[in-house]
């Protein structure tokens, strides 16, 4: 096939996109690593990426952007990275999606999911954006790749949404994280557990919608 112009150029991005194989891995999966941020996460404040705009000139800008919504809303920071970098790089810090983990979800799921997380995480790190990777994890099978192209000791944060009924896997997951990584400092979304100790530091749901008393 003879491309030209901007068809090869189309053509380019399209084959990029499939391959992503644009950053550093150590691991079997080949996820890319996100480096250790060591920012100061005490008293951060989080804005939703829906609540997020192109030109912001709200007190949102002095928030950190985080992913705790519906997959259906973030995928498009997958598929279409470039257009929302300028978006993105208004705030001081941004997350790394939070593409769903489920237990009854198949594994080759959730190591896409897992790995699409920490490709957004590299590209925008590359881009020169201050990002703090989002841990993720379902059952004991997926510790095989969830914790993979983190950091030791990387401020990393997580979300509790959803766990009261999943405390057993979901603390089972926390300390695994624990163990591996060593996180300096942990970032909760939502209530934490008594048991994760004293080390994290929550930002409610409520905080995040302006409904917080």
């Amino acid at each position: 096939m003879n491309l030209k112009g901007s068809q090869k150029s189309k053509h380019l991005r399209q084959s990029y996109k499939l391959l992503r194989n644009d950053f550093r891995s150590s691991n079997k999966w080949e996820i890319p690593c996100v480096k250790r941020c060591t920012v100061d996460i005490t008293g951060i404040k989080l804005v939703g990426i829906d609540k997020t705009r192109q030109s912001d000139n709200s007190r949102n800008i002095l928030k950190t952007v985080h992913f705790f919504v519906e997959d259906y809303k973030i995928e498009k920071l997958y598929n279409n990275p470039e257009n929302y970098l300028y978006r993105l790089a208004q705030y001081p810090h941004v997350l790394t999606p939070d593409y769903s983990l489920y237990r009854d979800m198949p594994l080759a799921l959730q190591i896409s999911n897992t790995f699409k997380s920490r490709w957004c995480g590299a590209y925008w790190q590359e881009h020169g954006l201050s990002v703090i990777p989002t841990v993720s994890w379902s059952t004991f099978e997926s510790y095989g790749f969830c914790f993979d192209g983190l950091e030791r000791e990387s401020v990393v944060a997580i979300s509790t949404l959803g766990a009261l009924t999943e405390k057993e896997y979901f603390l089972s997951g926390y300390f695994e994280m624990k163990n591996r990584i060593n996180p300096k400092s942990i970032l909760c979304f939502g209530n934490a557990f008594p048991e994760m100790g004293d080390e994290v530091i929550v930002v409610s749901y409520l905080e995040t919608t302006g409904r917080a008393k």
